[in-house]
Protein backbone atom coordinates (compact mmCIF):
# COMPACT_ATOMS: atom_id res chain seq x y z
CA UNK A 1 0.00 0.00 0.00
CA UNK A 2 2.60 2.61 1.11
CA UNK A 3 4.67 1.60 -2.53
CA UNK A 4 1.35 2.84 -4.24
CA UNK A 5 1.19 5.55 -2.60
CA UNK A 6 4.11 6.83 -3.21
CA UNK A 7 3.90 5.69 -6.75
CA UNK A 8 0.60 7.79 -7.45
CA UNK A 9 2.38 10.67 -5.40
CA UNK A 10 5.36 10.24 -7.93
CA UNK A 11 3.07 10.64 -11.13
CA UNK A 12 1.38 13.38 -9.45
CA UNK A 13 4.48 15.43 -8.65
CA UNK A 14 5.88 14.66 -12.25
CA UNK A 15 2.94 15.41 -13.97
CA UNK A 16 2.60 19.29 -12.13
CA UNK A 17 6.13 19.84 -13.22
CA UNK A 18 5.42 19.37 -16.38
CA UNK A 19 2.61 21.91 -16.26
CA UNK A 20 4.65 23.83 -15.18
CA UNK A 21 7.04 23.96 -17.44
CA UNK A 22 4.60 24.07 -20.33
CA UNK A 23 3.09 26.76 -19.07
CA UNK A 24 6.27 28.81 -18.98
CA UNK A 25 6.82 27.94 -22.90
CA UNK A 26 5.82 30.66 -24.99
CA UNK A 27 4.05 28.16 -27.40
CA UNK A 28 1.66 27.37 -24.16
CA UNK A 29 -1.78 27.61 -26.30
CA UNK A 30 -5.26 28.41 -24.47
CA UNK A 31 -6.30 24.95 -24.67
CA UNK A 32 -3.31 23.96 -23.02
CA UNK A 33 -3.98 26.51 -20.22
CA UNK A 34 -7.80 25.05 -20.51
CA UNK A 35 -6.64 21.44 -19.59
CA UNK A 36 -4.17 23.01 -17.01
CA UNK A 37 -7.14 24.59 -15.60
CA UNK A 38 -9.38 21.29 -15.47
CA UNK A 39 -5.95 18.73 -14.11
CA UNK A 40 -5.14 21.23 -11.33
CA UNK A 41 -9.05 21.40 -10.25
CA UNK A 42 -9.33 17.48 -9.85
CA UNK A 43 -7.73 17.73 -6.62
CA UNK A 44 -6.36 20.10 -3.95
CA UNK A 45 -3.22 17.39 -4.25
CA UNK A 46 -2.96 18.50 -7.67
CA UNK A 47 -3.15 21.93 -6.60
CA UNK A 48 -0.25 21.58 -3.63
CA UNK A 49 2.03 19.57 -6.14
CA UNK A 50 1.38 22.58 -9.17
CA UNK A 51 2.51 24.82 -6.23
CA UNK A 52 5.83 23.37 -5.14
CA UNK A 53 7.23 22.34 -8.09
CA UNK A 54 6.12 26.30 -9.95
CA UNK A 55 8.08 27.47 -7.15
CA UNK A 56 11.13 25.25 -7.73
CA UNK A 57 10.79 26.81 -11.39
CA UNK A 58 10.63 30.39 -10.12
CA UNK A 59 13.34 29.75 -7.97
CA UNK A 60 16.21 28.27 -10.98
CA UNK A 61 15.22 31.71 -12.71
CA UNK A 62 16.00 33.56 -9.33
CA UNK A 63 18.88 32.17 -8.64
CA UNK A 64 20.23 32.01 -12.12
CA UNK A 65 19.85 35.90 -12.17
CA UNK A 66 22.10 36.08 -8.66
CA UNK A 67 25.58 37.54 -9.30
CA UNK A 68 28.75 36.73 -7.00
CA UNK A 69 28.95 39.30 -4.43
CA UNK A 70 25.57 41.22 -5.19
CA UNK A 71 23.26 39.23 -3.13
CA UNK A 72 23.13 35.75 -0.94
CA UNK A 73 20.24 33.13 -1.20
CA UNK A 74 17.94 33.07 1.39
CA UNK A 75 17.98 29.39 3.02
CA UNK A 76 14.37 29.56 2.77
CA UNK A 77 15.28 29.22 -1.06
CA UNK A 78 16.94 25.94 -0.93
CA UNK A 79 16.56 22.75 -0.27
CA UNK A 80 17.88 18.95 -0.61
CA UNK A 81 18.12 17.60 -3.88
CA UNK A 82 15.97 15.24 -5.30
CA UNK A 83 15.69 13.67 -8.88
CA UNK A 84 13.03 13.26 -11.18
CA UNK A 85 12.80 10.48 -13.88
CA UNK A 86 9.79 11.09 -16.61
CA UNK A 87 9.48 7.70 -18.20
CA UNK A 88 7.34 7.67 -21.66
CA UNK A 89 8.37 11.55 -22.24
CA UNK A 90 11.85 10.54 -24.16
CA UNK A 91 10.46 10.91 -27.70
CA UNK A 92 10.34 13.94 -29.11
CA UNK A 93 12.98 17.15 -28.28
CA UNK A 94 10.44 19.11 -26.66
CA UNK A 95 9.16 16.41 -24.34
CA UNK A 96 12.94 15.40 -23.30
CA UNK A 97 13.59 19.44 -22.25
CA UNK A 98 10.51 19.26 -20.35
CA UNK A 99 11.46 16.54 -18.71
CA UNK A 100 15.38 18.15 -18.16
CA UNK A 101 13.72 21.19 -17.31
CA UNK A 102 11.22 20.00 -14.40
CA UNK A 103 14.53 17.55 -13.34
CA UNK A 104 16.18 20.66 -12.86
CA UNK A 105 13.35 22.42 -11.18
CA UNK A 106 12.49 19.52 -8.73
CA UNK A 107 16.40 19.80 -7.91
CA UNK A 108 15.78 23.43 -6.31
CA UNK A 109 12.98 23.39 -3.62
CA UNK A 110 9.68 22.53 -3.28
CA UNK A 111 7.43 25.36 -2.58
CA UNK A 112 6.54 28.26 -4.11
CA UNK A 113 6.63 31.95 -4.92
CA UNK A 114 4.19 34.79 -4.53
CA UNK A 115 5.29 38.22 -4.82
CA UNK A 116 8.57 37.58 -2.84
CA UNK A 117 7.37 35.52 -0.08
CA UNK A 118 7.39 31.88 -0.41
CA UNK A 119 4.05 29.65 -0.04
CA UNK A 120 4.10 26.37 1.91
CA UNK A 121 0.47 24.49 1.25
CA UNK A 122 -0.99 20.81 2.60
CA UNK A 123 -3.38 18.79 0.96
CA UNK A 124 -6.53 17.76 2.23
CA UNK A 125 -5.20 14.83 4.85
CA UNK A 126 -2.12 16.19 4.89
CA UNK A 127 0.11 17.61 7.81
CA UNK A 128 4.01 19.53 7.17
CA UNK A 129 6.45 20.83 9.29
CA UNK A 130 8.12 23.66 7.84
CA UNK A 131 11.60 24.90 9.46
CA UNK A 132 12.59 28.48 8.21
CA UNK A 133 15.98 29.89 8.07
CA UNK A 134 15.52 31.56 11.24
CA UNK A 135 14.90 28.41 13.23
CA UNK A 136 11.04 29.54 13.29
CA UNK A 137 8.93 26.08 12.55
CA UNK A 138 5.32 26.28 11.04
CA UNK A 139 3.28 23.17 11.67
CA UNK A 140 0.11 22.66 8.76
CA UNK A 141 -3.10 21.05 9.39
CA UNK A 142 -4.64 19.25 6.69
CA UNK A 143 -5.67 22.06 3.67
CA UNK A 144 -3.87 24.58 4.79
CA UNK A 145 -1.60 27.16 3.27
CA UNK A 146 0.76 29.83 4.27
CA UNK A 147 2.74 32.76 2.62
CA UNK A 148 6.39 33.91 4.28
CA UNK A 149 7.90 37.02 3.46
CA UNK A 150 11.19 38.39 5.35
CA UNK A 151 11.73 42.08 4.26
CA UNK A 152 12.22 45.51 5.44
CA UNK A 153 13.54 43.97 8.85
CA UNK A 154 10.06 41.83 9.73
CA UNK A 155 9.26 37.93 9.54
CA UNK A 156 5.91 37.60 8.07
CA UNK A 157 4.03 34.91 7.46
CA UNK A 158 0.20 34.86 6.11
CA UNK A 159 -2.14 32.09 6.95
CA UNK A 160 -4.09 31.91 3.71
CA UNK A 161 -6.24 28.73 4.74
CA UNK A 162 -6.63 26.30 6.87
CA UNK A 163 -4.59 25.94 10.37
CA UNK A 164 -1.43 26.12 11.73
CA UNK A 165 1.16 26.59 14.86
CA UNK A 166 3.65 29.02 14.52
CA UNK A 167 7.00 28.85 16.67
CA UNK A 168 8.40 31.89 17.25
CA UNK A 169 12.39 31.40 17.22
CA UNK A 170 14.49 35.01 18.92
CA UNK A 171 15.18 37.02 16.47
CA UNK A 172 16.12 40.84 16.52
CA UNK A 173 13.27 40.84 13.48
CA UNK A 174 9.39 41.34 14.82
CA UNK A 175 7.81 37.85 13.83
CA UNK A 176 4.12 38.94 12.27
CA UNK A 177 1.08 36.49 11.52
CA UNK A 178 -1.27 37.88 9.30
CA UNK A 179 -4.78 36.03 9.49
CA UNK A 180 -8.01 37.42 8.15
CA UNK A 181 -8.64 40.39 9.53
CA UNK A 182 -5.92 39.57 12.43
CA UNK A 183 -2.12 41.22 12.75
CA UNK A 184 -0.39 39.40 15.42
CA UNK A 185 3.07 39.83 16.69
CA UNK A 186 4.63 37.07 18.48
CA UNK A 187 7.16 37.27 21.01
CA UNK A 188 10.24 35.03 20.81
CA UNK A 189 9.88 31.51 21.65
CA UNK A 190 6.26 31.90 21.48
CA UNK A 191 4.19 28.96 20.24
CA UNK A 192 0.70 29.17 19.33
CA UNK A 193 -1.98 28.14 16.86
CA UNK A 194 -3.84 30.24 14.13
CA UNK A 195 -7.06 28.23 12.78
CA UNK A 196 -9.16 30.46 9.99
CA UNK A 197 -13.03 30.62 10.60
CA UNK A 198 -15.98 31.62 9.01
CA UNK A 199 -16.31 34.38 11.76
CA UNK A 200 -12.34 35.64 11.40
CA UNK A 201 -9.37 34.35 12.74
CA UNK A 202 -8.76 31.85 16.27
CA UNK A 203 -6.17 32.02 17.97
CA UNK A 204 -4.79 29.92 21.02
CA UNK A 205 -1.15 30.80 22.68
CA UNK A 206 0.08 27.65 24.01
CA UNK A 207 3.46 29.06 25.54
CA UNK A 208 4.59 32.50 25.39
CA UNK A 209 2.60 36.30 24.38
CA UNK A 210 0.97 37.54 21.59
CA UNK A 211 -0.26 41.01 20.48
CA UNK A 212 -2.87 41.09 18.57
CA UNK A 213 -3.86 44.06 16.47
CA UNK A 214 -6.19 45.04 13.75
CA UNK A 215 -4.91 45.46 10.43
CA UNK A 216 -2.60 48.81 11.12
CA UNK A 217 -3.93 51.33 8.97
CA UNK A 218 -7.31 50.78 11.62
CA UNK A 219 -5.08 50.03 14.90
CA UNK A 220 -7.56 51.17 17.39
CA UNK A 221 -7.53 49.12 20.89
CA UNK A 222 -4.55 46.46 21.00
CA UNK A 223 -5.10 43.20 22.94
CA UNK A 224 -2.05 40.88 24.09
CA UNK A 225 -2.45 37.02 24.64
CA UNK A 226 -0.59 35.06 27.12
CA UNK A 227 0.06 31.52 27.38
CA UNK A 228 -3.68 29.38 28.52
CA UNK A 229 -5.71 32.07 26.19
CA UNK A 230 -7.97 31.81 23.40
CA UNK A 231 -9.29 34.47 21.06
CA UNK A 232 -11.39 35.29 18.38
CA UNK A 233 -10.70 37.93 15.96
CA UNK A 234 -12.57 39.14 13.15
CA UNK A 235 -14.78 41.86 11.64
CA UNK A 236 -16.80 42.96 14.24
CA UNK A 237 -13.77 42.84 17.12
CA UNK A 238 -12.39 40.18 19.36
CA UNK A 239 -13.41 38.04 22.08
CA UNK A 240 -11.13 36.21 24.46
CA UNK A 241 -11.54 33.45 26.94
CA UNK A 242 -8.79 31.30 29.24
CA UNK A 243 -8.34 27.55 28.05
CA UNK A 244 -6.56 24.63 30.30
CA UNK A 245 -3.83 23.25 29.02
CA UNK A 246 -5.73 19.76 28.67
CA UNK A 247 -8.82 22.05 26.56
CA UNK A 248 -5.28 23.25 24.09
CA UNK A 249 -4.40 19.79 23.42
CA UNK A 250 -7.91 18.41 22.78
CA UNK A 251 -7.70 21.26 19.52
CA UNK A 252 -4.41 20.29 18.64
CA UNK A 253 -4.86 16.74 18.88
CA UNK A 254 -4.29 16.71 14.99
CA UNK A 255 -0.90 17.29 15.65
CA UNK A 256 -0.71 13.69 16.64
CA UNK A 257 -3.23 12.86 13.68
CA UNK A 258 -5.95 12.56 15.93
CA UNK A 259 -9.25 14.30 16.77
CA UNK A 260 -10.29 14.72 20.16
CA UNK A 261 -14.27 15.31 20.81
CA UNK A 262 -15.23 16.26 24.26
CA UNK A 263 -19.01 17.16 24.08
CA UNK A 264 -19.17 18.37 20.18
CA UNK A 265 -22.35 18.21 18.61
CA UNK A 266 -22.32 15.59 15.67
CA UNK A 267 -22.82 18.32 13.38
CA UNK A 268 -19.34 19.82 14.35
CA UNK A 269 -17.82 16.07 14.84
CA UNK A 270 -18.95 15.40 11.02
CA UNK A 271 -17.33 19.04 10.04
CA UNK A 272 -14.34 18.81 11.45
CA UNK A 273 -13.86 15.00 9.74
CA UNK A 274 -14.93 16.51 6.77
CA UNK A 275 -11.67 18.99 7.11
CA UNK A 276 -9.17 15.47 6.45
CA UNK A 277 -11.00 13.40 4.42
CA UNK A 278 -12.49 13.23 0.41
CA UNK A 279 -14.70 10.72 1.62
CA UNK A 280 -17.42 13.01 3.07
CA UNK A 281 -20.19 12.39 6.04
CA UNK A 282 -23.36 13.92 5.67
CA UNK A 283 -26.33 13.82 8.38
CA UNK A 284 -29.46 13.60 6.29
CA UNK A 285 -31.57 13.26 9.45
CA UNK A 286 -31.06 16.99 11.28
CA UNK A 287 -33.03 15.21 14.69
CA UNK A 288 -29.19 13.70 15.44
CA UNK A 289 -27.29 16.69 14.45
CA UNK A 290 -27.27 17.83 18.11
CA UNK A 291 -26.04 14.12 19.53
CA UNK A 292 -22.69 14.88 21.55
CA UNK A 293 -19.60 12.82 21.21
CA UNK A 294 -16.82 12.64 23.59
CA UNK A 295 -13.22 10.34 22.44
CA UNK A 296 -10.10 10.42 20.25
CA UNK A 297 -10.25 9.14 16.82
CA UNK A 298 -7.99 9.15 14.00
CA UNK A 299 -8.12 11.97 11.55
CA UNK A 300 -7.78 10.12 8.66
CA UNK A 301 -10.33 7.16 9.55
CA UNK A 302 -13.38 8.64 9.08
CA UNK A 303 -15.29 4.89 8.96
CA UNK A 304 -13.97 4.30 12.11
CA UNK A 305 -15.41 7.16 13.72
CA UNK A 306 -18.88 6.17 12.13
CA UNK A 307 -19.22 2.99 13.01
CA UNK A 308 -18.09 4.47 16.65
CA UNK A 309 -21.19 6.95 16.43
CA UNK A 310 -23.53 3.65 15.07
CA UNK A 311 -23.19 1.70 18.02
CA UNK A 312 -23.04 4.29 20.70
CA UNK A 313 -26.53 5.91 19.32
CA UNK A 314 -29.49 5.02 17.13
CA UNK A 315 -28.10 5.80 13.90
CA UNK A 316 -27.63 4.30 10.65
CA UNK A 317 -25.09 4.81 8.30
CA UNK A 318 -25.43 4.18 4.38
CA UNK A 319 -22.56 4.62 1.50
CA UNK A 320 -23.46 6.17 -1.52
CA UNK A 321 -22.16 5.43 -5.09
CA UNK A 322 -19.70 8.41 -4.77
CA UNK A 323 -18.20 7.33 -1.51
CA UNK A 324 -20.21 9.67 0.58
CA UNK A 325 -21.80 8.59 4.30
CA UNK A 326 -25.08 9.68 5.13
CA UNK A 327 -26.25 9.39 8.50
CA UNK A 328 -29.81 9.26 9.48
CA UNK A 329 -31.75 7.99 12.63
CA UNK A 330 -32.51 4.45 13.21
CA UNK A 331 -35.77 2.68 13.10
Amino acid sequence: MERETGSRREAVRQAAALWVVRLDDASCSAADRAAFEAWRDESHEHEAAFEREAAAWQRLDRLRAMRPGVERPDRDLLAPERRLTLPGFSRSPWARGMAAAAAVALAVTGVMTFGGGTAYATAIGERRVVVLSDNSRIELNTDSKVVVRYRHGVREVKLVRGEAVFEAAKDARPFLIKAADAVMQADAATEMAVRLRSDGAAVTVKRGAVALDPEPAERKDELRLKAGVTAIYGSAGSRSRAVSDSEIDRALAWRQGAIALNGQSLEQAVAEFNRYNRQRISIADPSISGLRLAGYFQTTEPKSFVSAVTSAFPVQASEGADGAIRLTRRG
